[in-house]
């Protein structure tokens, strides 16, 4: 499966990766592929200025010889081979995972968008398909839910098997109220839960969800947040099935979950 893009994910200058294996990195869609651009590896960044001349005045600087070029090359085909075997190698992780029992999802203890109680266990019976995010968010968590929206609502009676749940990653803001009206406005019976911080990082840990905040002022109310760009599939006994990537199309979220339901 391939993997997640970099909106959100890495801001201002950690998007700015000037070596071409980073460059590869930022366009690889390998399914683990994001682990590494969440983060911020900028490993490569390191590896770009050890070779860097540092010469001030370019016309100081030696004639470049064949064999210095080669050189160069050579340590730049080494990286770039690198960084595809390693990217590769997180790919097959992911799958073999998938194919078995990975530990994603487990016990959750949080509040729904009626101020109630919810737990994991209110979602057995039924498919899920969980998306955690924020209320706050300007542009990739509504693309997402209006994804999924369109996902099942092209499934027509067969959705009904799944229950679309949203998690909210930013409890110190998004309140019961503010998430009953955000989930509301993408489908019907979608499930928004919320709840106190400790409570939302542990359920975002069952999942392997990565966020943080964006920015270095902890005062700034208007912030945002860099998270996973990730849905959720959950069978009727509360396993975990599969997971898709901001790449998916709506149509083809569709397919993939007719073939679970079928």
């Amino acid at each position: 499966m391939k993997s997640l893009q970099l909106i959100r994910l890495v801001h201002a200058g950690r998007s700015s990766l000037p070596c071409s294996a980073c460059s590869l990195l930022s366009l690889q869609e390998g399914r683990d592929g994001w682990q590494t651009l969440q983060k911020g590896d900028l490993s490569c960044v390191q590896t770009s200025r050890m070779f860097a001349s540092g010469a001030a005045n370019p016309s100081t600087r030696p004639p470049v010889s064949y064999v210095s070029f080669a050189l160069t090359a050579a340590t730049g085909a080494g990286l770039l081979w690198y960084y595809q075997t390693m990217m590769n190698a997180r790919v097959q992780d992911v799958k073999q995972a998938t194919a078995g029992n990975a530990s994603i999802g487990g016990p959750f203890d949080l509040l729904d968008q009626d101020g109630k109680p919810f737990t994991d266990k209110d979602l057995l019976g039924k498919f899920a398909l969980v998306y955690f995010g924020f209320t706050h968010c300007p542009d990739i968590c509504p693309d997402e839910l209006e994804k999924m929206a369109s996902a099942l609502n092209g499934l027509g009676d067969a959705a009904k098997q799944i229950q679309p749940v949203f998690i909210s990653i930013d409890p110190e803001r998004d309140s019961v109220d503010q998430v009953r009206e955000y989930v509301k406005e993408f489908y019907p019976g979608m499930i928004g839960l919320t709840g106190p911080v400790e409570k939302v990082k542990e359920a975002a840990r069952q999942y392997r969800v990565y966020y943080t905040r964006a920015g270095d002022d902890d005062d700034d109310e208007d912030y945002l947040i860099d998270h996973s760009i990730i849905m959720y599939l959950i069978n009727p006994k509360g396993e975990f099935v599969t997971f898709y990537g901001k790449n998916y199309s709506a149509d083809q979220l569709q397919a993939s979950l007719k073939d679970f339901l079928s």
